[in-house]
């Protein structure tokens, strides 16, 4: 599980929201950020249900990109840790893309068989 690259770019955008979240000034978006970094843990015990996986990263980075656009229209002048949100979607998709590279090799190794 954790020596899957998927698995480091999840944990990696759980940290960047929890760390977003802590800096964020007044909480505005505090419980999105919050369940947002725990959806993302969840979703590595999943590693045997890919399609479940890339799902839920589809979920989290449409979440992410209107916690951003949300963020970046209260706040026009933006912070530091509004680039955590960002960074976070990026980890997200990249998570997305490995997984779904995966689901693309396991269907082929199972056309051979």
């Amino acid at each position: 599980m954790i020596q899957r690259i998927q698995t480091i770019y999840l944990l990696l955008a759980a940290v960047v929201l929890v760390v977003g979240c802590l800096f964020e000034p007044m909480g505005y978006f505090m419980g999105l950020t919050g369940s947002m970094a725990l959806l993302a843990l969840v979703v590595v015990f999943f590693y045997k249900n890919r399609p479940f996986q890339i799902k839920m990263c589809t979920v989290l980075l449409a979440i992410g990109v209107i916690y951003y656009i949300a963020l970046a229209v209260l706040h026009p002048v933006l912070e530091w840790y509004a680039v955590m949100p960002m960074l976070a979607v990026f980890f997200l998709f990249l998570a997305r893309k490995r997984i779904v590279k995966d689901e693309k090799l396991v269907r082929s190794l199972d056309r051979i068989r």
